[in-house]
């Protein structure tokens, strides 16, 4: 891990001979390449004011990334951005499949010795039709579906927090990356409206590069009241399908959660996945070697978490339909859904499993049932309720990265104008 460091004042400090001392030893007891990165006020029983260093580390190599697990999670169960996407498995894994080494840029807060704060980042060449950019974004943000990504930061540190990273990264980082992407963010998260208010103190100003939706449904009032949320259409179809189904044979219902079972599981539903897109004469998912590499890694950490779900629908014990999904914490994620479009068509067996999931999640307890992205007619016909996402960029302010805003502010006009 690489140490760097500043003075970021949260609380004028008095010029005094104690002061200048404390300041000096500070700066001694740390590396050539580090210094007090900051200094935060807090007031001891006696009155008299406690003043805790703030450190920022750099975790670059995937060694350092593995030793973070344990530390990495129990943050991230303290913060207001704990989901699925953000816990340590998701990510290294994600890192294992799409990083080389080098790539990483994990930058850790600590107070003392206490980490408080995450900033999940990794440094990749971004090649346009005019220029290759070091694009700094977040983990897992790249051809995985990752969501709801975020700063991972103890609540009652955030603003502490963000102001050290985002000074890391326009000090000890300017010269390391041109376009700072922060991909996925809940468009209610806290870090929005914080780093947009450091942005705008330097004069820089944010774009939003995209959006997306995601539906979901709220169990909190249980079953009944979601099927009372559908259409009367919507539960018709879902009875006539049932027992159309049920007439062409026998219809069983199987979940694989069991570490030993779930590369067979995946196999299962890779298939099932891919049989209806290739009907479609497209590639689906699973059709990429690296893709297919990381989620059989990934069903296998989720599952030794007890965070995996891969439930399948068979009908005379031939699997005609599949759901990968996860559940963690009060939220369940569909993620994935697999189908052999041969076999019952009529009946719709994949929307028939994803009922019973959802019958399952309310069973177990979860509060949501999580559509994740996309805004497919059968997620709008059963969401309860919708979110968004929002992806911001902007560029660094040295040479190289004007250049680049220069030329795709450029391309962007030519544009324009042909049209």
């Amino acid at each position: 891990m690489e140490p760097w460091s500043w003075f970021l004042r949260t609380r004028p400090p008095k010029t005094t001979a104690a002061w200048a001392q404390r300041k000096r030893h500070s700066f001694g007891t740390l590396s050539r390449r580090s210094r007090a990165t900051c200094l935060d006020g807090g007031m001891a029983k006696s009155g008299r004011t406690v003043w805790r260093v703030i450190r920022v580390h750099v975790a670059r190599t995937f060694s350092d990334f593995l030793a973070l697990g344990a530390r990495w999670n129990a943050l991230l169960k303290e913060s207001a951005s704990d989901n699925v996407f953000l816990t340590w498995e998701w990510l290294y894994t994600w890192a294992k499949h799409y990083l080389e080494e080098g790539q990483l840029w994990i930058v850790l807060v600590f107070k003392n010795d206490e980490l408080i704060g995450v900033a999940p980042f990794c440094v990749r060449q971004r090649v346009t039709e005019v220029i290759s950019v070091r694009e700094m974004r977040f983990l897992g943000s790249d051809d995985v579906g990752s969501t709801h990504l975020d700063f991972i930061v103890r609540r009652k540190h955030k603003a502490t927090v963000l102001r050290a990273i985002y000074r890391h990264l326009h000090e000890e980082a300017s010269g390391e990356w041109d376009l700072l992407t922060l991909s996925e963010l809940p468009a209610e998260s806290s870090s929005i409206d914080l780093w947009e208010l450091l942005v705008g103190e330097a004069g820089r100003v944010l774009e939003v590069a995209g959006m997306t939706v995601e539906p979901f449904i709220d169990l909190r009032d249980g079953l009944e009241h979601f099927l009372a949320s559908l259409s009367g259409n919507e539960r018709s179809n879902l009875r006539r399908k049932q027992r159309h189904l049920e007439g062409l044979g026998r219809v069983t219902y199987e979940r694989v959660s069991s570490t030993p079972d779930v590369e067979r599981a995946m196999d299962l539903l890779i298939d099932l996945h891919q049989m209806r897109w290739r009907q479609k004469g497209a590639a689906g998912v699973f059709a990429d070697d690296r893709r297919r590499g990381f989620h059989r890694e990934i069903a296998c950490a989720f599952s030794e978490q007890g965070w995996l779900r891969m439930d399948f629908l068979r009908l005379d014990g031939e699997a005609i339909a599949g759901v990968y999904g996860y559940a963690y914490r009060d939220r369940y994620s569909f993620y994935l859904p697999g189908l052999n479009p041969k076999v019952a068509a009529k009946s719709s067996p994949g929307i028939l499993l994803l009922f019973r999931c959802v019958q399952e999640a309310v069973s177990e307890g979860y509060k949501e049932f999580n559509l994740l992205q996309g805004a497919a007619d059968y997620k709008m016909a059963w969401a309860t309720g919708l979110r968004r996402c929002v992806t911001l960029q902007y560029y660094n302010r040295h040479l190289r990265s004007a250049v680049v805003k220069a030329l795709e502010s450029g391309k962007s006009m030519i544009k324009m104008l042909v049209r």
